[in-house]
């Protein structure tokens, strides 16, 4: 039902996260759940693109490290995802006025991850072929990007309804939070 709700985009996942004494325990889940379906990702596109890593022919490289190691990686990138994002949600959230709560936005900002999944094809595949042509070399190439944009657009409505839960703003405060967090991200990618 909560997952039903956060892809929905409805309020009920945020209320969930910040109300129930059990939220803390779907965190780990979400976290591991994300790093290692992007490691998973990484490692079949690594296979498919075929290649070397750090001197290694991919080919050689046994499935069961490729794999394990991808997802060790992607675990850890979900957790530093999942930080970097609490503190730039909690600064955004004190810019407009709202109480901030870290430890309240950490918990409800773990309920964004899965409205990501989408997006992860797309950025597996960028880490793997950062240029050249994905159509002829990875299958199903041609909708990574539109699950990308439905990603970006799931997240922002969730950031949006996120905020406006947690922080008690009117939703005009709650759109500029917003606004600020997406322009401070694409900000920090055009360096």
């Amino acid at each position: 039902m909560i997952f039903t709700d956060l892809f929905l985009l409805r309020d009920t996942p945020y209320r969930f996260a910040g109300e129930s004494s059990r939220s803390p325990m779907w965190m780990p889940f979400m976290l591991i759940s994300m790093g290692s379906l992007y490691g998973i990702l990484v490692a079949f596109f690594q296979k498919t693109a075929g290649g070397e890593i750090h001197g290694y022919a991919v080919e050689e490289i046994s499935n069961t490290i490729l794999i394990g190691g991808n997802i060790v990686a992607g675990v850890l990138i979900a957790l530093f995802f999942h930080g970097g994002t609490t503190l730039l949600v909690w600064l955004m959230a004190r810019g407009v006025g709202g109480p901030g709560l870290l430890a309240l936005l950490y918990r409800t900002s773990a309920f964004l991850l899965p409205l990501t999944f989408p997006a992860l094809p797309y950025l597996a595949a960028k880490s793997v072929l950062p240029e050249g042509d994905l159509n002829s070399i990875l299958p199903y190439s041609w909708i990574y990007v539109p699950l990308a944009v439905y990603s970006l657009i799931s997240l922002t409505v969730g950031l949006f309804h996120m905020f406006r839960v947690t922080q008690q703003v009117t939703p005009l405060r709650c759109a500029m939070a917003v606004f600020l967090l997406l322009f401070f991200s694409v900000g920090v990618l055009m360096l």
